[in-house]
């Protein structure tokens, strides 16, 4: 009789406290990297905590993988009950991973910048922006001449843009652009109505806009910036145009910038799912024959941006393009 009921208990089959953790702690996890996305993205939650709450869930979604290869081990070896749990918390751990499988393969093909500029001789300066920015920032600096390298290799197509517009068209449209991405627009201290406002709307004070919350925004021109008030010439070609493309490092030198009509917007972006924040500047300089459009995008944290950047200023510069493009086609 003792044999028959040792037999008996062995063939039993013990529940596995291996898939019990494995399928609790990837339930767990889903809720709670969504809270910690939901929650940085609405403000509720600060940057620096969101990244140690994203090493905390990669974690715990390492610690289920673990669990459920322990699980598969005894189901396979002392024949344990809990099969389905451990299946169905490796498969929710490997859906819920793969976000940081995509972050992992772009810091090793990518290089690790966080500052993209179009211009990496004199990239635009930033003013408001460094009143806006904390000590565990982002330090604002001058590109390195590796950062460059880098830059110039991993981004060919990050460069400005040359039109044959006056600057107060271009520097219109090109705001217009920021508030239509519900970008933060950051301000001088102009009340409005005090800056001067030409026939092509360049001062945009009188017409004040919005920005994604329903805020109204004011965009006067920096005036403590080397800046010409003149009126921005209004003829244009009635032709189509292309817009010339402008090498990061092709510029000419012979060039004073304290010579030239100089006009900035600086704004904060937003990534599209976490919403980490990058300050972004434009600068239009009006030449001889038309507009040179600069931009800089840099990270407020975080040393690798991921591409970020680069994406951002070539999906601006392609929509001032467009925008640009049709209207010159309307007028």
């Amino acid at each position: 009789m003792t044999s028959i009921a040792n037999r008996l208990e062995r063939l039993e089959r013990h529940p596995s406290r291996a898939a019990w953790w494995c399928q609790k702690l990837a339930l767990f996890c889903l809720p709670f990297l969504a809270m910690v996305v939901i929650g940085h993205k609405i403000g509720a939650i600060d940057t620096i905590p969101t990244f140690w709450m994203l090493g905390l869930g990669f974690v715990l979604l390492m610690t289920s993988l673990i669990a459920g290869g322990q699980a598969f081990y005894e189901l396979w070896t002392y024949g344990h009950q809990g099969g389905l749990k451990a299946s169905a918390g490796v498969m929710l751990s490997l859906v819920l991973l793969t976000p940081y499988l995509w972050v992992a393969f772009n810091v090793y093909r990518l290089p690790q910048l966080h500052d993209i500029s179009t211009d990496l001789v004199q990239p635009p300066s930033f003013e408001n922006a460094l009143e806006d920015r904390t000590s565990q920032m982002n330090a604002i600096r001058e590109p390195s001449p590796q950062d460059a390298k880098r830059q110039l290799a991993a981004y060919p197509r990050v460069s400005a843009r040359r039109y044959p517009l006056g600057a107060g068209r271009v520097f219109k449209t090109a705001a217009e652009l920021i508030a239509d991405r519900g970008w933060t627009i950051l301000t001088t201290e102009t009340e409005q109505g005090e800056a001067r406002i030409d026939e092509e709307g360049s001062g945009l004070v009188a017409e004040p806009t919005v920005t994604s919350d329903g805020r109204p925004i004011n965009i006067p021109i920096p005036l403590s910036r080397p800046i010409i008030l003149e009126n921005a010439p209004d003829e244009a070609p009635s032709q189509e145009f292309e817009a010339q493309q402008v090498s990061p490092v092709g510029r000419d030198a012979n060039l004073e910038a304290a010579e030239l009509d100089e006009r900035y917007i600086e704004a904060v972006a937003f990534s599209f799912v976490f919403g980490f924040e990058s300050d972004v500047v434009l600068r239009l300089i009006e030449e001889d024959e038309g507009t040179l459009v600069d931009m800089r995008s840099v990270s407020r944290f975080g040393q690798h941006d991921l591409g970020a950047n680069a994406r951002l200023v070539e999906g601006f510069m392609a929509d001032l393009d467009d925008a640009l493009q049709g209207l010159n086609q309307g007028r």
